[in-house]
C-alpha cells in the first residue's frame, strides 16, 4: 500500500546553539530530520497503531468469538446440497440482550491528517493542527529534535488558517465558517470553564408549541413526547478551554496574518483576514478586532495566501485562484503591483499542464504558497551592494517554484523558475536563511492532481534542497537585473542535502494511504489529491453569483493547506 508524502514542512532553528532540524508531517505523523547529516532524529507518535493493524486485529478477534459455520460437503443424488452433522458443523445460536449489536462496532483507527505546522521564533514550541478532529496540539521542543506534547484542544469547526500574534503568546485560528478565534499558546493556569447552573424553580421542560400551532400527526406525537419529559434539556456550552471569538466573515475564511507596526509613539497590532469571496480585510488587533480599518481590493477570485513582508512590514503579498500574486500597501489599501503569470512564465506553465492527463488550464490553477527569503551576504560573497530579498511562489499541483525579487517600492520581478521532480507540497527555510527544503508529491504524476504515478515507476525523491548562491556567470539567462551586480549573479542551485534526507525518509515506515478514501470532487481530484490539495473546491461555478455551495456540516470542508502555513 502506498505511503503518504510529506505534506507539511517546518525548519526549526533553536536559539540555544542546538543544531537545526526539519519537522516533516506525513499523514498523521511528524518526523524530525537532522539538517546537517540528514538522519532521522525522532517521530511522533512514537508508538502508533495503523489502520491495517487495527483491521487485522479486528478480523482476528471476530474470528475467535464467532461460532463455526456449517461446511458444504457435497450434493446428494438429487443435486441438492447436503451437510455432515459433526461437532464442527453444528450451528450455534447465541442470545443477545435487546438493543445490543450483533457485532461490536469497530471505530476507525485512521488518525487525523496534519494540515498546519508552525513554530515560534525562538523554536521553543511547535503548533500542530489536525484536520479531521479539528485539534490544536502544542509541543515543547526538546533536545535532538524531540517533541513533547503539552496541550491538545479541539475547536468546534475545522481550521483553515493558524498564526501567532506578534508577541507569540496567543494562537489565532480561522475556520471554514469564517470565524476567527484566539486562544493562549499554553492554557492559562487557574482558568475554569463557565458553568451554567439550572434553576430548580424552572421545573419540567415546557415546549413552546401547542395543539393550536401543530396539526400533523407526527408533530402532535412529538409534542406529546416533549411534554412527558421530566427535566429540562441542558444548555449547550462552548469549548472547555479558554478561547475568544475575535471576528467573522460571511464566507469561508482562507488565511490569516497578524502584524504589529509602529504608529507614532505607539505600537499597534492589526489582523488581516482573507476569504473565498475575494476579500482581504484589515482589522485592528486584540482586543479591538471588531474595528475594520479597511480592505485590500483587486482579486477576482478566492484568496489563498496572505504573507506580510518581514523586512518591510507595510507590504502585503497575497495569492489567489485567478491565479495571481499581488503586492499591497495594506495600511492604505493600495495595490502596488501584480503578477498574472503572462509571457514566458505562461508558456512554461502551459507546456507542463499539456503534459499531464488532467486537461487543466492555467485558469484552473491557484497559488498554493508564498514564502519570503532573506538573503544575507557573507564575507566571502563578492556582492558589492545590498543583495535583494527573494519571494517564492508555488501553484497547486505544479512541479515548479517561481522565484521573484521584491523592490522597496513593492515591485515584483521574475528571477528564476525552478523545476522539480514532482508537484510541490510545501517549502521550509533551512538552517541558513537562503537555504530551502522542498517537499515533493511522489504519488501523483507531475502537473497532475488526479492521475497517480504507475506502481512500476515509483518516485525515489520526496525532498529536494536548494541554496541561493552568488558567483560569476557567463550569461544572464533568466536572471533579473536586480540580482546582478558587477557580473555577479544570485541563483538557486541544488544542494547535496537532499540525498541524505531522501535516504533517511525512504527508509522509515510512513502512514499508509487508505484505498477507500472518498473524493468530494472526482472530476478534479484523486482521493489523495483531495487531501493534499483541495483548493479547487473553493472555485465558484459560472453563474453562481457569489452564492455559497459548501455544505455547512461540520464534517465536510475543503482541505486547505494552509489546507498551509
Amino acid at each position: 500500500m502506498a505511503q503518504y508524502p510529506f505534506q507539511k514542512l517546518c525548519c526549526v532553528r533553536p536559539v540555544d546553539n542546538q543544531p537545526p532540524f526539519l519537522l516533516a508531517a506525513s499523514g498523521s505523523r511528524i518526523y524530525s530530520f537532522d539538517l546537517k547529516a540528514g538522519a532521522l532524529l525522532f517521530q511522533w507518535p512514537e508508538v502508533d497503531i495503523s489502520a491495517d493493524n487495527a483491521k487485522d486485529h479486528s478480523t482476528q478477534s471476530q474470528g475467535e468469538d464467532r461460532p463455526a459455520k456449517r461446511r458444504k460437503v457435497g450434493t446428494d443424488s438429487n443435486g441438492t446440497l447436503s451437510h455432515e452433522a459433526t461437532d464442527d458443523s453444528i450451528e450455534i445460536i447465541s442470545e443477545r440482550p435487546k438493543g445490543e449489536r450483533h457485532q461490536p462496532k469497530v471505530e476507525s483507527q485512521n488518525l487525523p491528517n496534519i494540515s498546519h505546522l508552525i513554530t515560534t521564533s525562538d523554536a521553543s514550541s511547535v503548533i500542530v493542527v489536525t484536520a479531521e478532529d479539528k485539534c490544536i496540539s502544542v509541543f515543547k521542543v526538546e533536545a535532538a529534535g524531540q517533541l513533547k506534547l503539552q496541550s491538545k484542544r479541539s475547536m468546534p469547526k475545522r481550521i483553515s488558517a493558524v498564526v501567532l500574534t506578534p508577541d507569540e503568546t496567543t494562537i489565532i485560528v480561522g475556520d471554514k465558517f469564517g470565524d476567527v478565534h484566539s486562544l493562549p499558546l499554553y492554557p492559562t493556569e487557574g482558568w475554569t470553564p463557565q458553568v451554567i447552573e439550572q434553576n430548580e424553580s424552572e421545573g419540567a421542560y415546557v415546549p413552546s408549541a401547542t395543539e393550536l400551532t401543530v396539526h400533523t400527526k407526527g408533530n402532535l406525537a412529538a409534542l406529546k413526547f416533549q411534554r412527558e419529559q421530566k427535566i429540562r434539556q441542558p444548555r449547550k456550552l462552548g469549548p472547555n478551554f479558554e478561547t475568544k471569538l475575535l471576528l467573522g466573515h460571511v464566507s469561508l475564511l482562507t488565511d490569516v496574518a497578524s502584524i504589529e507596526v509602529q504608529d507614532g509613539l505607539k505600537r499597534r497590532q492589526y489582523l488581516l483576514t482573507a476569504d473565498r469571496d475575494e476579500h482581504i480585510r484589515v482589522s485592528r488587533g486584540i482586543p479591538q478586532t471588531h474595528v475594520i480599518e479597511g480592505y485590500c481590493s483587486g482579486h477576482r477570485d478566492f484568496v489563498t495566501r496572505l504573507r506580510i513582508v518581514p523586512w518591510k512590514p507595510e507590504l502585503l503579498l497575497s495569492g489567489s485562484g485567478e491565479p495571481s500574486v499581488r503586492v499591497y500597501d495594506w495600511q492604505r489599501g493600495l495595490l502596488l503591483d501584480e503578477e498574472l503569470f503572462h509571457g514566458g512564465i505562461l508558456a512554461e506553465l502551459t507546456a507542463l499542464l499539456q503534459q499531464s492527463e488532467d486537461a487543466r488550464t492555467l485558469n484552473q490553477v491557484s497559488v498554493s504558497g508564498i514564502w519570503t527569503i532573506h538573503y544575507n551576504a557573507t564575507p566571502k560573497s563578492p556582492v558589492s551592494s545590498t543583495p535583494p530579498h527573494m519571494i517564492l511562489v508555488t501553484l497547486e499541483g505544479m512541479p515548479v517554484i517561481l522565484s521573484y525579487t521584491l523592490s522597496t517600492e513593492g515591485k515584483l520581478q521574475h528571477h528564476q523558475t525552478l523545476t522539480v521532480a514532482g508537484n510541490v507540497l510545501d517549502i521550509g527555510t533551512g538552517p541558513a536563511l537562503w537555504d530551502i527544503v522542498v517537499s515533493i508529491d511522489n504519488m501523483h504524476r507531475p502537473s497532475s492532481i488526479k492521475s497517480l504515478r504507475p506502481e512500476e515507476l515509483p518516485a525515489t525523491e520526496v525532498f529536494e534542497t536548494f541554496s541561493l548562491c552568488s558567483g560569476l556567470s557567463p550569461h544572464n539567462g533568466d536572471m533579473a537585473p536586480s540580482t546582478q551586480t558587477g557580473g555577479t549573479v544570485l541563483r538557486w542551485e541544488r544542494s547535496s542535502l537532499a540525498v541524505l534526507l531522501n535516504e533517511a525518509a525512504l527508509a522509515i515506515e510512513r502512514p499508509k494511504i487508505p484505498s477507500e478514501a472518498p473524493s468530494r470532487n472526482r472530476t478534479i481530484y484523486s482521493s489523495l489529491g483531495e487531501t493534499l490539495y483541495g483548493r479547487e473546491n473553493l472555485r465558484k461555478q459560472r453563474g453562481q453569483a457569489g452564492a455559497e455551495e459548501e455544505d455547512v456540516g461540520e464534517d465536510e470542508t475543503p482541505n486547505l493547506e494552509e489546507v498551509e502555513n
